[in-house]
């Protein structure tokens, strides 16, 4: 599975908006589902919460177990 690094400075302010928009205090976790909706890229997550967040946002998302 290939891995690419994504420019942060892109992703943050998506991220902020993300995580005023679930209810979030802290955008840690908004960044990575900026990341996958800015690459429109999947993401995969262990995370339950994080899951349904992508959903929310019609993000693709796979949940591991």
């Amino acid at each position: 599975m290939p891995v690419r690094l994504v420019h942060a400075l892109e992703s943050y302010p998506r991220a902020f908006d993300i995580a005023r928009s679930l209810g979030w205090k802290k955008a840690y976790d908004a960044l990575y589902l900026a990341a996958a909706e800015l690459e429109d890229a999947e993401l995969l997550t262990v995370d339950g919460g994080m899951h349904d967040a992508a959903r929310r946002l019609s993000i693709r998302a796979t949940l591991v177990r």
